[in-house]
């Protein structure tokens, strides 16, 4: 919702009889007034160039900036500035620093990030909810819909932006859609779900460092290298593949072993899209696919039969 010029006006006002550095209050009132959430009012009166909370940057927090824009996020650098985290982000923005994907965070053990329990994000809701049912939206806007009209607008908008779409803007927005889905964890859905194959036994194992494995095949294959003395690790890393944007856009074999530097997959049913991740592995990563080998059905048979019987806790 854009802004008109006497709710700029207004804001201009009530940020000229700012006392210090808190604008605690007249959010407030802004926010009841104009109708509109904080986060907007904050954001509206820093690009104006009219609030002096903490935009104030000295020379050395600037330089601090500077040489730590990729060592720490955001986070870090708000915590060890005692700065806004989005304040921080605004401001580096406005310093032309950019962030490379490999940034990590320094102060996990400074300040780790708190992780919500399902009850206190049902309470969070909860209380979300009742705020609105008593003050209403934000926004002004629960419960409502889009006319006609405004539908139209909305189409017609989103048709041309595709239509001028190029081949590299789609291929920057895919990538920074794979490097979003990478950092949380979501670019391969099957990693997150504890038993996607319905005919296999996922599960965690008690005499394998309770670590769980998708199948009874991939856990006794561990047990087997264990049984063996082989250094492994399973799923350790995943493969992205570059200018695919369906179907499979990634592979993780199931085991690797450092000593050896080699990849191993253990497959019992070769299905069509495994197998187009392994062409696409082996297109795009060839040095890396000639040190994966595969234990299918025939293999793994050969192990059971000569090595099962002494290798305690199998399958």
């Amino acid at each position: 919702m854009k802004w008109t010029e006497e709710e700029v006006e207004i804001l201009k006002k009530e940020y000229a009889k700012v006392d210090g550095k808190k604008v605690t209050n007249i959010l407030e009132r802004l926010s009841k007034k104009l109708n509109r959430s904080k986060n907007s009012i904050r954001n509206k009166a820093y690009y104006l160039g009219i609030t002096n909370t903490q935009d104030n940057y000295t020379e050395k927090q600037i330089d601090f900036l500077k040489n730590n824009i990729n060592n720490m996020t955001y986070e870090d650098l708000a915590f060890v500035l005692k700065k806004n985290g989005k304040n921080v982000c605004r401001k580096c923005k406005e310093l032309g620093l950019k962030k490379n994907s490999k940034c990590q965070s320094k102060l996990v053990e400074m300040k780790p990030k708190h992780v919500y329990t399902k009850e206190e994000r049902e309470e969070i809701s909860k209380r979300a909810k009742e705020y609105i049912k008593k003050n209403g939206h934000p926004r002004g806007y629960l419960g409502h819909k889009h006319n006609e009209n405004t539908r139209k607008i909305i189409s017609l908008t989103v048709k041309n932006y595709w239509g001028n779409m190029t081949k590299e803007k789609l291929e920057e927005r895919n990538k920074k859609q794979r490097i979003t889905r990478i950092k949380n964890g979501t670019l391969n859905p099957i990693k997150n779900i504890e038993n996607c194959y319905s005919r296999s036994k996922g599960g965690k194992r008690s005499d394998l460092n309770n670590q769980y494995f998708r199948s009874a095949w991939e856990a006794n294959i561990a047990r087997y290298f264990n049984y063996l003395g082989i250094e492994w690790q399973y799923e350790p890393k995943t493969f992205v593949f570059e200018n695919i944007t369906r179907g499979s856009v990634s592979y993780t074999p199931d085991f690797y072993l450092p000593k050896t530097d080699e990849w191993i997959e253990v497959k019992g049913w070769m299905d069509g899209k495994s197998k187009t991740k392994l062409k696409r592995f082996e297109k795009q990563y060839p040095e890396e696919y000639k040190k994966l080998k595969l234990i299918q059905e025939k293999e793994y048979n050969e192990i059971k039969k000569k090595i099962s019987m002494f290798i305690k806790n199998w399958e």
